[in-house]
C-alpha cells in the first residue's frame, strides 16, 4: 500500500490529522499542569481514533495486521493484560473492585490510539513535535510557581506529587531533545525551543527533587548513544556525547542532587542501626514487607487492595513499624511488587512486565523494519519512554494514578503509530517468502 492510497483511506483525513495533531500537542501540558486535563485529552484522542476506525471500516485490516505482523501481537496482547489479568484474579478472589480496573484499562485504550494515528501519521502537522518542549514548559513554570509562590519545599502540582510530577518532565525534556529535527528539518527557532524545552524539563525535575528521574537520565541518555537501529555519523555520537556530559555534570553537580543522594547513605546507616523509619528504610522495610507476602500467596496473590489491608496486621505483629505501615496504605513504593503482591507472579508479574517490555520489543522490532529516519526516531522516542517508566517503577508506584497510565499509554500509542504505520512493509521474520501488505 503507497502513501498515497494510506491518506486516501479516510475522509476528511486532513481535519481528522489537524484535531489529532492539536490533541497531542496539549496532552503533555495537560497531563502535568491541568487537573484531569490528561484524562480528558486522553478520551479525547481515544473517541477521535474510535470514530476514525468506524468511518473505515476496512473488514479485516486489523485482524490481518495481527496475523502478519508478531511485534503487532505482542504489543497489543502485552496493552491488553493487565486489565483482564486483574480481572480474572478478582473473579477467582470473589471480589471484583472497580477502581483496579480503572487505570488497566487505558493500556488497552492505547491501541486505538495506534491502530487510528497509524492512518494519519503521513498528515498530521508537522507542529505536532513541539508537544514535548511545549509539556516541558509548562512543567517549569509550575515548577516556578509551586515553590516561589506556594512555597512548597519539592516542586509538584496540585495533583502530582513530586516524584510523578519530577519524572514525567525529565522524560519530556529528554524527549524534546531527542524530537529535534524529527518530523521536518526544523528551523533554528524550533530547534532553539526544543532546547529550552529540555532545560525546561531538567529544571523541573531537579526542583521536584525526585531522585527517580535522576537515576533514569542516564541510562536514557545510554540508550540514545547506543541507538544503532538507524546509522548514526560520528559526529552526531559526538554531539549526543557532549550533551550527555553537559546535562548529568550539570545535574549532579547540584547541591540540591547531592544531598538527596547523600540521603540515602545516612538513611541506610540508620536502618542498620535499628532506625527504619526514613525515605530509604521505609521502602526497603515495605518492599521486604511485600516479599513476605509473595512468598505466603504466590500464585493469585492477595486480590484487589491486597498489600493495603494487610498493613495494620503487619504493623501489630512487628514486621514493620507503624510509619512505615501507614505509608504502606499508600502504596509499596514498586510497581513490579505491587502488582505481583496484589495479583501474583502468574498474572501479575506477567502482566506488568509485559506492560514494559512488549513496547520496548515493539518498537526494537519495528526500528529494522521500517527503514525510515522519522519511524526510527519514533521508535527510539517510545523505547526510551518504556525504558523510564519502568525504572521509575522500581521507587514508585506509577501506574495507581490514572493520569500517569494515561500519560504513558498514550505515549506508547503515539509512538507506535510513527514507528509502525499504515503502509509499512509487513514482518517477513518467521516467513521464508516476504508479502508486501
Amino acid at each position: 500500500m503507497s502513501k498515497s492510497e494510506a491518506s486516501a483511506l479516510i475522509p476528511g483525513r486532513h481535519l481528522f490529522a489537524r484535531i489529532f495533531g492539536t490533541l497531542i500537542l496539549l496532552f503533555p501540558a495537560a497531563a502535568l499542569v491541568v487537573p484531569r486535563g490528561g484524562n480528558t485529552v486522553m478520551f479525547l484522542t481515544v473517541a477521535l481514533g474510535a470514530t476514525i476506525l468506524l468511518m473505515d471500516r476496512k473488514r479485516g485490516e486489523i485482524s490481518s495486521l495481527l496475523k502478519t505482523s508478531p511485534h503487532v501481537r505482542v504489543l497489543v496482547v502485552t496493552l491488553f493484560l493487565p486489565f483482564f489479568a486483574i480481572l480474572a484474579v478478582e473473579i477467582l478472589h470473589g471480589k471484583i473492585v472497580a477502581n483496579t480496573l480503572d487505570s488497566p484499562v487505558r493500556f488497552l485504550l492505547a491501541t486505538v490510539v495506534f491502530f487510528s494515528l497509524r492512518r494519519l501519521v503521513n498528515v498530521v502537522p508537522k507542529w505536532v513535535d513541539l508537544t514535548f518542549a511545549a509539556g516541558a514548559i509548562c512543567a517549569a513554570i509550575m515548577a516556578l510557581y509551586s515553590t516561589a509562590d506556594l512555597l512548597v519545599a519539592r516542586a509538584e502540582s496540585s495533583f502530582l506529587n513530586p516524584i510523578h510530577f519530577g519524572d514525567m518532565a525529565l522524560l519530556l525534556g529528554v524527549l524534546s531533545l531527542v524530537s529535534i529535527h524529527w518530523l521536518s528539518h526544523d528551523r533554528p527557532w524550533i530547534v532553539a525551543f526544543k532546547i529550552l524545552g529540555a532545560a525546561a524539563g531538567c529544571y523541573a525535575s531537579w526542583a521536584s527533587q525526585s531522585r527517580g528521574g535522576w537515576i533514569a537520565l542516564p541510562c536514557l541518555l545510554v540508550v540514545w548513544f547506543f541507538w544503532h537501529k538507524h546509522p548514526i555519523s560520528t559526529g552526531r555520537r559526538a554531539a549526543i556525547a557532549v550533551i550527555a556530559v553537559v546535562l548529568l555534570a550539570s545535574t549532579f553537580a547540584s547541591s540540591v542532587v547531592r544531598e538527596r543522594f547523600e540521603a540515602i547513605r545516612t538513611d541506610i546507616t540508620g536502618l542498620s542501626a535499628g532506625q527504619p523509619d526514613s525515605s530509604t528504610g521505609i521502602r526497603l522495610e515495605l518492599w521486604k514487607a511485600a516479599g513476605k507476602l509473595i512468598e505466603a500467596k504466590p500464585l493469585l496473590g492477595l486480590g484487589a487492595h491486597g498489600y493495603r489491608d494487610a498493613m495494620p496486621a503487619m504493623a501489630a505483629t512487628g514486621v514493620l513499624t507503624p510509619m512505615a505501615a501507614d505509608y504502606g496504605k499508600g502504596e509499596v513504593h514498586n510497581q513490579i511488587l505491587a502488582y505481583a503482591v496484589d495479583y501474583g507472579i502468574v498474572f501479575g508479574l506477567l502482566s506488568i512486565l509485559g506492560v514494559y517490555a512488549g513496547p520496548a520489543y515493539f518498537f526494537i522490532r519495528s526500528a529494522k523494519i521500517r527503514h525510515s529516519p522519522t519511524g526510527h526516531r519514533a521508535a527510539l522516542m517510545g523505547l526510551m519512554t518504556a525504558v523510564a517508566f519502568a525504572i521509575f517503577g522500581l521507587t514508585v508506584e506509577t501506574f495507581n494514578l490514572k493520569v500517569t497510565v494515561a500519560f504513558y499509554s498514550t505515549m506508547v500509542g503515539l509512538f507506535a503509530a510513527f514507528a509502525y504505520p499504515v503502509g509499512t512493509p509487513v514482518d517477513t521474520t518467521d516467513d521464508k517468502t516476504p508479502t508486501a501488505r
